[in-house]
């Protein structure tokens, strides 16, 4: 039997991560993992390009998967890449893709925000436990922050929206003194959505609250298997926000070295956890490792409806 093997790269606004797995005859086995910090959602929001360094670090990131891939026999026009926020809203996204197609071969498909929610719905389900039938998932990236309501029993995502609030984004307005006044700015523009999330349990996903996870632990080094499936309350996100809500990238690295470039994000992460946990009253956070990235894995292509336009 020919074995079934795939790879998915999920470029970010903060992370690009590569994932190969074989999942021949419905079974899944992770065969490489991988994740860059590229910071490719760095400063977006000044002038709506992305930065020269940033598109630099990914090109060398897409470039070292690209041999990983190779190491697989995987062929490149056949891996699943996918670019999400800071991707939709970029205008130099398309020129820097078409670079990235012309020269190494791999092509970059532009996601909605609902595609987003889709993927990272199936990526969760598929390694998770669940106590109640309808759940909301929570899922943060550099630039926005998905909340999705799901029903656990037939896979159907019930509601969901994006907000434009994430990591990297949250850094910047925090240097720049704006992230008090964007924040009430965004929760005021989803008000009347915003609460029909509200959940006493949020099933959390992706890199910053994985980081948070690792630090709430105490590790030095980032531990996947102690996070995946971790309950936090919510005082202790409370207890994370009140001890290093004001430390700074070099900070954060002498704390937790496992953070590396994520150090230079981790405050607007934490920022941003904090402010969704309380306002959607959760009381506890489950952590999921499993993402976007599973989810489009698994279902093995991207349908022409969740492309953006």
């Amino acid at each position: 039997m020919k074995r079934d093997l795939r790879a998915s790269i999920d470029i970010g606004s903060n992370s690009v991560l590569l994932l190969i797995a074989d999942v021949t005859s419905g079974k899944f086995q992770e065969l490489s993992k991988q994740s860059h910090i590229t910071s490719l959602g760095r400063e977006l929001d000044k002038n709506k390009l992305f930065h020269q360094d940033s598109m630099q670090a990914t090109y060398e990131a897409l470039e070292a998967y690209g041999l990983e891939c190779d190491k697989f026999n995987i062929p490149r026009e056949e891996v699943i890449a996918t670019g999400t926020e800071a991707s939709r809203v970029s205008r130099n996204a398309a020129d820097f893709f078409s670079k990235i197609k012309l020269e190494l071969n791999i092509n970059i498909q532009v996601i909605t925000s609902q595609a987003e929610a889709y993927f990272s719905t199936k990526g969760i389900l598929f390694n998770s436990k669940f106590d109640s039938e309808i759940i909301t998932i929570m899922d943060i990236g550099g630039a926005s922050t998905e909340l999705i309501k799901v029903n656990t029993k037939n896979f159907k995502i019930l509601e969901t929206i994006s907000m434009p609030l994430g990591a990297v984004r949250a850094t910047q307005w925090l240097e720049d003194d704006l992230f008090v006044q964007n924040l009430k700015k965004i929760f005021l523009e989803f008000r009347n959505e915003i609460d029909t999330f509200q959940s006493k349990t949020l099933y959390c996903v992706a890199g910053t609250v994985t980081s948070l996870g690792n630090m709430h632990l105490g590790n030095k080094e980032f531990v996947e298997d102690d996070v995946h499936g971790l309950v936090m309350k919510s005082e202790d996100i409370d207890s994370l926000f009140k001890k290093y809500s004001d430390y700074n990238p070099e900070m954060f690295l002498e704390a937790f070295p496992f953070l590396e470039k994520r150090s230079k994000s981790i405050r607007g992460g934490l920022h941003t956890v904090y402010h969704i946990v309380h306002r959607l009253l959760a009381k506890d956070i489950t952590i999921s490792t499993y993402g976007l990235r599973y989810g489009t894995i698994l279902e093995g292509k991207i349908k022409q409806e969740f492309l953006h336009v």
